[in-house]
């Protein structure tokens, strides 16, 4: 994984509780940052949805912008002259981009055969259809650009220099699967951010995970808008489409993890 400048780790000969808190605050800072941020004008624009749908879907997507702007006060804060390490954007080779798009797409089948189990097994209801609330143009490119910025930018950084990569890739990652606010896409969105936040980690670049996310979204909004259609609806598809396709999805999973696959990106071939 490329090393940030500035990278520390707990001391080994501090207190065990004390080198297992390291990290939370931030963790948890990331949270209040995202309600001081974004949460004013997401709030307003979900409340006034209803009677104006563009000016609240308007108002939901502008709530990306003003938390960026937010984080990059509270990088400036934080690291002075090096506040780009909150915002990292280093070029990286198109067979990341394509690999992180496939990785992203395949995960997708995987993530609704989970949904209609924790539905139907387990009782956790699908996840709710946001577009009525804050439109697409928040959902597909507002919340990309908004989350990744805080919590593959900002968030992955700055725990980063406080414990490590790994406790920063499990903390945002858990970060990122709560701001969801649903049980049943907390596994999935946990996942997820462990995939992208390694991919971030790896390249040293926010460009993988923000393409990752468009797609992800991307395409969500595109199967919410055909939910009439039986086989992608994990409400209403049988076991066999369900199953079948979140099994092809996992096993083109483990094609591109391969070593074979991953040698042939350079970012991912690169020693950590």
């Amino acid at each position: 994984m490329t090393e940030t400048a500035g990278t520390e780790v707990p001391a080994q000969d501090e207190p065990f509780i004390i080198r297992a808190c390291v990290g939370l605050g931030a963790a948890l800072g990331l949270a209040g940052w995202y309600l001081l941020f974004a949460g004013p004008f997401l709030l307003i624009g979900m409340g006034i949805g209803r009677s104006h749908p563009r000016l609240g879907a308007f108002l939901a997507f502008l709530s990306a912008f003003t938390l960026v702007l937010g984080l990059l006060l509270v990088a400036r804060a934080a690291w002075g002259a090096h506040w780009r390490r909150a915002f990292p954007l280093a070029s990286v080779s198109p067979s990341l981009l394509v690999w992180t798009s496939l990785w992203v797409l395949a995960y997708i089948p995987v993530q609704l055969a989970w949904f209609a189990v924790a539905d139907r097994l387990l009782g956790w209801p699908s996840p709710g259809d946001p577009l009525p609330i804050i439109g697409p143009l928040a959902v597909v490119l507002g919340a990309p650009i908004g989350e990744e910025v805080l919590v593959r930018g900002y968030g992955l950084a700055r725990i980063r220099e406080l414990g490590g990569d790994l406790r920063a890739l499990v903390l945002t990652s858990l970060v990122f699967a709560l701001l969801h606010v649903s049980w049943s896409k907390l596994p999935a969105t946990f996942i997820t951010g462990l995939f992208l936040g390694w991919v971030v980690l790896r390249s040293g670049s926010l460009w993988p995970a923000l393409l990752g996310h468009f797609v992800n979204n991307g395409l969500a909004y595109l199967m919410n808008r055909m939910q009439g259609v039986k086989l992608i609806d994990p409400d209403h598809a049988s076991w066999t489409w369900l199953l079948g396709t979140g099994a092809t999805g996992a096993m083109i999973l483990i094609f591109l993890w391969m070593p074979q696959v991953r040698r042939r990106v350079s970012e991912l071939n690169a020693p950590p």
